[in-house]
């Protein structure tokens, strides 16, 4: 039975689409790491995607290879208890970890983001109260159901969303592709003004993330008025 935030969100959005569902084998080896409520999610509708594939939800056994590549032998985080759940269309892993709970890794940007390990700084109005952080993964969970189809946008150097763009000048995504910069944006630099429509191929999404995960060094950042500050690097 799916938990009041679950069902909240899947009415306001609808279900995922083009849904596969669970296998016994997935359901047996992926209720030991992730959050009872979202595997009722899972159970009740399987893996999917939201917004024409813009997110797909994915087996994390097939992106352990990609998290190792990541992390390296960094002291937080480990391929080993580290799980992707979900990737958009250009290269942000959406991934839940028992120690971590929600977080987000950026492949084209090198960026990993956690708002337990880095949170987000907001300035409450006045009279507002800060609300202390839930320790209970099945609520922390909720986070993994993405509800805003603007959240996982790509945008071009001039600021320009590109998702229907690619859409229109590519054709739609098949389950288990992505679009892809050519070159990729780590080797030419993360300002460079090919991130361009003109410089996209859809691609596969597992072999090109894994050329992605091994061209630089990420770094755990946080969001800070707009900006995004290194922590540290990562591995």
């Amino acid at each position: 039975m799916l938990g009041s935030f679950f069902a909240d969100t899947i009415d306001e959005i609808g279900p995922p689409q083009r849904c596969l569902p669970l296998t016994a084998e997935q359901d047996a080896r992926l209720s030991k790491c992730l959050p009872s409520s979202f595997m009722d999610f899972l159970r009740a509708y399987g893996l999917g995607d939201y917004f024409d594939r813009k997110v797909q939800y994915c087996d994390p056994a097939e992106f352990s290879p990609i998290l190792a590549l990541v992390f390296g032998a960094d002291s937080d985080f480990s391929h080993k208890d580290c799980f992707v759940v979900a990737h958009s269309a250009f290269g942000r892993l959406i991934c839940w970890s028992e120690r971590h709970d929600h977080f987000e890794i950026d492949l084209v940007d090198l960026r990993l983001t956690s708002s337990k390990l880095a949170p987000t700084k907001f300035i409450l109005p006045p009279g507002f109260e800060k609300r202390e952080r839930s320790s209970d993964p099945n609520i922390l969970a909720r986070s993994l159901l993405v509800s805003d189809c603007r959240d996982y946008e790509e945008f071009d150097a001039q600021g320009k969303p590109m998702f229907d763009r690619c859409i229109a000048s590519y054709g739609r995504l098949e389950r288990d592709e992505c679009y892809g910069y050519f070159p990729a944006i780590a080797t030419v630099g993360l300002d460079s003004p090919i991130r361009r429509l003109e410089n996209i191929r859809r691609v596969k999404a597992l072999e090109h993330f894994a050329i992605l995960a091994q061209l630089g060094t990420f770094h755990l950042m946080k969001l800070e008025r707009g900006q995004y500050t290194v922590i540290r690097p990562i591995g």
